[in-house]
C-alpha cells in the first residue's frame, strides 16, 4: 500500500501544535525526530552511548515531523491545506524557517521506523514512561507507564505532559476523581490511576485517541478504572471531580472555564498546560476571575502548567 508523506519541518517549540494539527487533518500516524532528544539521551550521566561534540553539533536544531496520510489523490491540495494550518500556528508560536514537503512511500517504510525515536525516559524522579515495545525494570518506588500511541497523538514526553504529570504527583490525593479533558493517548489518565486516583473520566474529540486511550489502559492494567468516551467537556453532564487535568491549548482552556468550576469540588484542583507563555496572563485573569486561586505556575521551554483551586461561588 502507497502513503502519502508529509514532511514538516520545524522547532521544537511548534512541534506539539502541527502534529495536533496533522492528526486533526487526518493523518494515520505522526513520527517526532527532535535532535533535542538525542543530545539529552546521550548527555545523561548514565547514558550508554557516546558522542563527541561534532557529531552533537551536525544534529542541528530543526524537528522533523512526518505525518502518513492514506488515499490522498491530491498531494498538491493536502500540502495547500497543511501550508494554510501552519501558518496559522506560526502567528501564535516560532515555527522557525517552516518547510512543508510530500512524497509517497510504501507502508512498510513507515509502520514502524518511527518507534526508534522513542525510548523509555523519566518524567520525574518516580515517574518513568516506557514504550510497549521497550524493556524497562522499575527501580526501588518507580511507577511505570507503558504506552503504545498507535495512531494517537502524544507520547508523553512533550514539555506540556511532563509538568501536567509533574502537578499529578505533587497535587493528586490517594481516592480523587479525575476528569482527563483532552486524553490523547492516556497517559495522563494512567498517571493519575497510578498515582493513587480512584476513578478517571477521560475523554477526547478524536475516536482514535479514545480507542488508544483504552488500549493502553488495559496494558497498564488501569482499565477498569479509567471510563473513556469521544466528546468535549459539555457532554459531561454532572460531576463533582477532585482534580480535571487538562493538557490543551490556551484558547480551550479559556473557554471552557465556567464547566471546569461547575464539575469540580470546592476546593478541587484544575491542573492545566499547552499554555504558551504569551498567553500566561490571560489564562490566569480569567480563572481569578471566576473565584479560583492560583496555587502554582511552572514553566518548561516557552509552555507554562498552571495549578488553579476552585473556591465556590463568587
Amino acid at each position: 500500500m502507497k502513503w502519502t508523506e508529509i514532511k514538516v519541518i520545524t522547532t521544537g517549540e511548534a512541534s506539539d501544535a502541527i502534529s495536533d494539527m496533522l492528526m486533526s487533518i487526518g493523518a494515520n500516524g505522526v513520527a517526532i525526530e527532535d535532535p533535542d532528544d538525542i543530545r539529552k539521551e546521550i548527555s545523561k550521566p548514565n547514558s550508554l552511548d557516546y558522542a563527541d561534540e561534532n557529531f552533537m553539533n551536525s544534529l542541528g536544531n530543526d524537528v522533523v515531523i512526518k505525518a502518513y496520510f492514506s488515499e490522498i489523490e491530491n498531494s498538491r491540495e493536502l500540502l495547500s491545506l497543511v501550508n494554510e494550518k501552519a501558518s496559522v500556528i506560526s502567528r501564535y508560536l516560532d515555527t522557525g524557517n517552516l518547510k512543508v514537503l510530500a512524497e509517497q512511500v510504501d507502508e512498510e517504510d513507515w509502520a514502524n521506523n518511527w518507534k526508534k525515536y522513542y525510548k523509555p525516559v523519566h518524567i520525574t524522579d518516580r515517574v518513568v514512561i516506557k514504550p510497549s515495545w521497550e524493556e524497562y525494570s522499575a527501580k526501588d518506588n518507580e511507577i511505570i507507564l507503558e504506552i503504545n500511541p498507535g495512531m494517537a497523538f502524544g507520547t508523553g514526553t512533550h514539555e506540556t505532559t511532563r509538568l501536567c504529570i509533574q502537578l499529578l504527583e505533587k497535587y493528586l490525593k490517594r481516592g480523587s476523581k479525575v476528569i482527563d479533558a483532552g486524553c490523547g493517548t492516556g497517559i495522563l489518565s494512567i498517571a493519575a490511576i497510578k498515582l493513587g486516583a480512584e476513578h478517571v473520566l477521560a475523554f477526547d474529540i478524536d475516536e482514535v485517541a479514545v480507542r488508544i486511550t483504552k488500549e493502553n489502559s488495559i496494558l497498564n492494567g488501569t482499565g477498569g478504572k479509567i471510563e473513556a468516551f469521544t466528546g468535549v467537556l459539555d457532554d459531561v453532564k454532572s460531576g463533582n471531580a477532585d482534580v480535571i487535568v487538562a493538557n490543551i491549548i490556551a484558547d480551550v482552556i479559556i473557554t471552557i472555564s465556567k464547566k471546569v468550576k461547575n464539575l469540580l469540588k470546592t476546593d478541587g484542583l484544575f491542573l492545566t498546560s499547552g499554555i504558551i507563555k504569551e498567553r500566561k496572563q490571560e489564562v490566569l485573569d480569567k480563572y481569578q476571575s471566576l473565584g479560583f486561586k492560583c496555587e502554582e505556575i511552572l514553566e518548561m521551554g516557552e509552555w507554562v502548567a498552571i495549578v488553579f483551586r476552585c473556591q465556590g461561588s463568587l
